[in-house]
């Protein structure tokens, strides 16, 4: 079955300029519906999102999407042709609420669905009241809600109880967009590479810093180059941590465009990023889908991707002792690590590529429009 879909991220535009995890999901999104052989469009760009509580900000993001839903409901009115068949918001929670789709969606009879609908844990209770009313509200619209976080179908649970239009459809990416293996500058005794692969911003990004120069301390008995992937206000707080490896073991690439993170990887032999706060990460995905096993913490939204001693190792949270055991088993190890990368590669194309999210989207979607229109 086809159909036209209109998409709508209320966090951020996957059409926005600057790189971001909640950017690529939202592509990999409309990607996995077009697969899907849906007609897929991007209906706004409108944004909700306030990183921090304030009053001012939230009237202000109401009013902005006030106008979006004026300026859509005159544009469709106009021109019946351009109605969608269905709407679909990409992560509504209590900093960006989806203000625009329920409305819309109930105004030209569309069904709504939504995806990785959740809620934050920053700050007081009483900070998101509003933002998290407006979500709960949405979520039991929805024809259908595709969770792909474990504390995502927990959250749901409390106020849906029955839970009937919530769908499991785990972290993907898309293998196809992937360029071909750069195998033009492989290493000849070398020490192995190491990679590691985050913004340098204050907060759970920067831990992952500091468990990293934690836990390779310890093994400077060892042969290794460290090789970081990231930038941010703190950068040089990282490098002085990194400072008792010297200036020949660790290379800052600064920012890495994404098309480009792929040689990186291919060019490294593990990849350590201790997974702090990780929602999803699917730049774990991206490595395993490289061949590079995984080292981090069983934490957040890790174990969603890596499966221990499949693609990777996990080790307990905030283990330093365990987290540096497994980099020096991998790289003692070359015979593990060759074996990690291939079950790890597999991994990732049998369960966790876009065409794997298309089929789950096409099945509940095409039922979900099979049924009489409700206006």
């Amino acid at each position: 079955m086809t159909g036209k879909i209109a998409f709508y991220a209320p966090l951020k535009s996957p059409d926005h300029p600057i790189p971001s995890g909640d950017r690529e999901i939202a592509r990999l999104m409309m990607q996995a519906l077009r697969l899907a052989g849906y007609s897929v469009t991007l209906v706004s760009d409108v944004i909700s999102y306030q990183k921090r509580p304030s009053r001012d900000l939230y009237d202000k993001r109401r009013s902005d999407v006030a106008k979006e839903e004026e300026r859509i409901t005159r544009l469709w009115k106009a021109d019946p042709d351009a109605v969608p068949d269905l709407w679909f918001t990409y992560h509504p929670y209590c900093k960006s609420p989806d203000w625009l789709g329920p409305v819309l969606s109930e105004r030209f009879g569309l069904p709504y669905i939504t995806a990785e609908a959740c809620r934050t844990n920053q700050g007081a209770t009483d900070d998101w009241l509003e933002g998290r009313a407006a979500v709960q509200d949405a979520v039991r619209q929805a024809d259908a809600n595709f969770v792909l976080k474990e504390s995502d179908w927990r959250y749901l649970a409390t106020f849906l109880p029955d839970m009937e239009t919530a769908i499991r459809v785990p972290p993907f990416i898309d293998l196809g967009r992937q360029p071909q293996p750069d195998i033009s500058d492989l290493k000849q005794d070398e020490p192995p590479v190491i990679l590691a692969a985050g913004m340098m911003r204050p907060g759970a990004k920067a831990q992952s810093y500091q468990w990293i120069a934690r836990c390779l301390e310890p093994l400077m008995d060892l042969p290794w180059r460290l090789v970081i992937a990231g930038d941010g206000p703190e950068r040089e707080a990282i490098g002085e941590q990194l400072n008792f490896a010297g200036d020949k073991r660790v290379t800052f690439c600064g920012s890495v465009a994404h098309e480009d993170m792929f040689a990186l990887m291919d060019r490294s032999d593990l990849f350590l990023w201790p997974g702090v706060g990780e929602a999803i990460g699917l730049v774990y995905l991206e490595a395993q889908s490289r061949g590079l096993p995984v080292t981090a913490f069983e934490t957040a939204g890790v174990p969603l991707v890596v499966k221990h001693g499949v693609g990777g190792l996990l080790s307990d949270v905030d283990d330093a002792v365990a987290l540096s055991g497994s980099v020096r088993r991998l790289l003692t190890d070359e015979a593990l690590r060759l074996e990690l990368g291939r079950n790890g590669r597999a991994y990732v194309r049998d369960r966790h590529d876009v065409s794997a999210a298309a089929r789950t989207f096409k099945s509940v979607i095409d039922e979900i429009l099979s049924k009489p229109a409700t206006g």
